[in-house]
């Protein structure tokens, strides 16, 4: 059985939103590689993600995977691999607001409770609850190598269905200089999306050495969208080789849109840009995908 370390220890540091505000993180997992014939291994993975400030778990997962090489070449510069996984996620999404004034106002929803109380208007508070979703992705990964450069192409296809979810939904009313909060229960329906996630991957092998530099570059679109570009991620660092089998890497992330799929997401909708200083799996090498 050759084990692999997917992310010993996965850590956000200085990450950057349009508001300034830095947010620490972890994101980590270990995972389990099988080999049952030649070029076709399957694998198991667990993954824990926590974010705003380490005071919250934003989800954990569970996964499963199987990859095939389709072809290589004999001298082993070219090869072209699939994968299919499935994961089973619990993801925990952080409260809610949205204002229900006069609508004349400008007021932004997602704002803190505490800025429509100290001012006065009426709002909603969806409370934080935890969500269930399945995963399944499928993906086709072509690499080549040109002397120590090795370029990869990777298209993933990636379908998430969303079980229902209950939450208590709190109204604050304003009248007579008083406050009045009526709890009801609410709720999410099921839903379903799929996004197709085009990513490629350059790295550079310095001879002597365990540390190789990468940059990648991704595209998530939305299928589900006319394929409209949802958000793009560049990715740059060095890769850490422990030994052949155990390898992580450190980078620098930026995207330029951030959703309820990773740490933060859930939060004021306003905040955009994301950069990260980030300990992760290295490119293409999970089937899994890195998201």
């Amino acid at each position: 059985m050759r084990r692999s370390l997917l992310a010993a220890c996965c850590l956000f540091m200085a990450c950057l939103y349009s508001s300034a505000q830095p947010t620490w993180g972890f994101r980590g997992g270990v995972g389990v590689d099988k080999k049952i014939s030649k070029g076709m291994s399957a694998g198991l993975e667990a993954r824990y993600h926590q974010t705003d400030d380490f005071q919250r778990t934003d989800r954990w997962s569970l996964g499963v995977s199987l990859s095939k090489r389709l072809y290589r070449n004999e001298a082993k510069t070219f090869s072209v691999k699939s994968a299919v996984g499935y994961k089973f996620m619990k993801v925990y999404n952080d409260w809610s607001t949205k204002y229900k004034g006069d609508l004349a106002i400008a007021v932004n929803n997602d704002l803190d409770p505490q800025y429509y109380i100290d001012n006065n208007y009426d709002f909603n508070l969806n409370n934080s609850y935890v969500e269930t979703r399945h995963r399944v992705t499928a993906s086709v990964q072509a690499a080549a190598e040109f002397g120590r450069f090795k370029i990869s192409l990777r298209e993933s296809y990636q379908f998430t269905h969303r079980d229902s979810a209950d939450f208590v939904k709190d109204k604050y009313r304003y009248e007579d200089n008083s406050w009045t909060v009526k709890s009801s229960p609410d709720g999410k329906s099921p839903s379903n999306s799929n996004v197709l996630r085009s990513k490629v991957n350059m790295d550079y092998d310095i001879p002597h050495w365990k540390l190789d530099p990468f940059v990648s570059y991704e595209m998530f679109n939305g299928i589900d969208d006319s394929f409209k570009i949802e958000k793009s991620r560049i990715t740059a660092g060095v890769e850490f080789s422990i030994n052949k089998k155990h390898n992580f890497e450190v980078a620098y992330l930026w995207q330029n849109q951030h959703d309820d799929d990773e740490p933060a997401g859930s939060l004021n909708s306003d905040r955009h840009e994301k950069t990260a200083f980030v300990i992760d799996p290295i490119p293409g090498h999970s089937s899994f995908g890195s998201g």
